[in-house]
């Protein structure tokens, strides 16, 4: 699901102002997330809550009163602001730009194309808003797991089952295409910009490029993009993940703590996700000689959110790998493995805290013996390496020796 809100924070800026290019900037001031994203987090909190039609429509409601001016089409509006709860028979494209939780969230195709109708029947109980719905959740699935033959295997079945037209090109399609709410306008050509891309980022900007509903658009193939390449960013030829300035990381900047609690409890379900490193994303050793010690270091939902991605080398003069798992965030060396760290994170009465860490206190591995220097180095790992904020460097910039040890310690982290 975190591909769909990409793409709505992408295109948000170009839904009226149509571009029919690729080139064009990710990220703006103008971004924000829409309606595509408010609902995709609806959806995931009713499948969290146990995924039957009343969880949908109380999730719905509840997300569409507390965003009430998100962007909503006007028979959706209607429906959120209604004392009501049945479906108005609609073929719209919100049907299938809120579902990519179903397919996440599924252990079966059948499973996937299920919960996605019955996502989609409380308000879009026309044919082809379930259709939409459940091609869009198919496509998420079968992409996810099987990302070797995905396109192959997701074109075929869609064409198959649900009799969506692929075999246009995007270059076919761009000239003519306008704006279009509905599923059979929206899904076919979403799912076409995702067959024609080559990585997560060129999926986004084929959908875009198409003009039309764009953040929408961006949402249902940002999905499947997401599901078939993971939420990668192009460097140096590299598939990337986790860094601040990663592209997942810049659209948390977007969203707020409300729709980050949804995440968070999402990510604690221990359902798959496309892009939190994990510990086998790189050689680790484990502690030797630790010490313990006293911390106060707090972060809100958003920030727990983001932070959770973990971050991965992607040169050498990046030194540190760190690691989200179980609540837990590790954090390594990059050229040893070494394990420098541990810091254990808790809900607190108004976000989270790290009230205690580990120190790993083998002269060996680790040369620092002061308590402080540990607590404002693990605070600078954080903030500035996982979560991309402007924090104070705790090396003395004016003293050659101190910047000497702070570019062993941090790399590039500290330019």
């Amino acid at each position: 699901m975190f591909g769909a809100i990409v793409g709505d924070i992408v295109g948000s800026v170009y839904e009226w102002n149509n571009i029919k290019t690729k080139d064009f900037p990710l990220f703006g001031e103008r971004c924000h997330f829409t309606d595509d994203t408010v609902m995709t987090i609806a959806v995931a909190e009713a499948l969290i809550n146990g995924g039957k039609s009343d969880d949908f429509i109380l999730s719905m409601k509840k997300f569409g009163k507390l965003y009430p001016n998100a962007g909503y089409g006007g028979g959706f509006g209607n429906w959120l602001s209604s004392d009501g709860s049945e479906p108005y028979n609609s073929w719209g494209n919100g049907s299938a730009m809120r579902v990519s939780p179903c397919g996440w969230f599924a252990n079966s195709l059948n499973e996937a194309e299920t919960l996605a109708e019955r996502s989609a029947a409380v308000t879009h109980n026309h044919s082809e808003g379930i259709k939409g719905a459940k091609a869009t959740a198919s496509a998420i699935y079968l992409a996810r797991t099987d990302r070797s033959k995905a396109k192959a295997v997701i074109k075929d079945y869609i064409e198959n089952t649900y009799k969506y037209d692929l075999s246009r090109t995007l270059d076919e399609i761009r000239p003519d295409y306008r704006f279009n709410e509905s599923c059979q306008g929206t899904v076919p050509e979403a799912i076409i910009a995702f067959l024609e891309s080559r990585d997560f980022e060129d999926a986004i900007r084929n959908a875009i490029s198409l003009g039309g509903d764009s953040d929408t658009l961006a949402a249902i193939t940002g999905s499947i993009a997401e599901a078939a390449y993971g939420i990668t960013e192009r460097f140096e030829g590299m598939g990337y993940v986790g860094s601040p300035g990663s592209i997942l990381n810049k659209a948390y900047f977007f969203i707020d703590d409300t729709l980050a609690a949804v995440i968070n409890a999402w990510l604690d379900r221990g359902k798959p996700v496309s892009y939190c490193i994990k510990k086998a994303d790189w050689k680790t050793k484990p502690f030797s000689k630790v010490k313990k010690i006293k911390t106060d270091i707090r972060f809100s939902e958003k920030h727990y959110a983001r932070l959770r991605q973990g971050l991965v080398p992607r040169q050498m003069e990046d030194k540190w790998f760190i690691y989200y798992d179980d609540g837990c965030l590790h954090f390594h060396r990059s050229w040893t493995g070494a394990k420098i760290y541990e810091a254990q994170i808790q809900k607190a009465d108004s976000g989270y805290i790290i009230s205690e860490i580990i120190v790993e206190r083998d002269a060996e591995l680790y040369s620092s013996t002061d308590d402080e220097e540990d607590v404002r180095s693990l605070y600078f790992l954080i903030g500035r390496g996982l979560l991309g904020m402007n924090v104070e460097s705790p090396i003395d910039t004016g003293n050659d020796e101190s910047v000497l040890k702070g570019w062993s310690d941090f790399g590039s982290m500290i330019l």
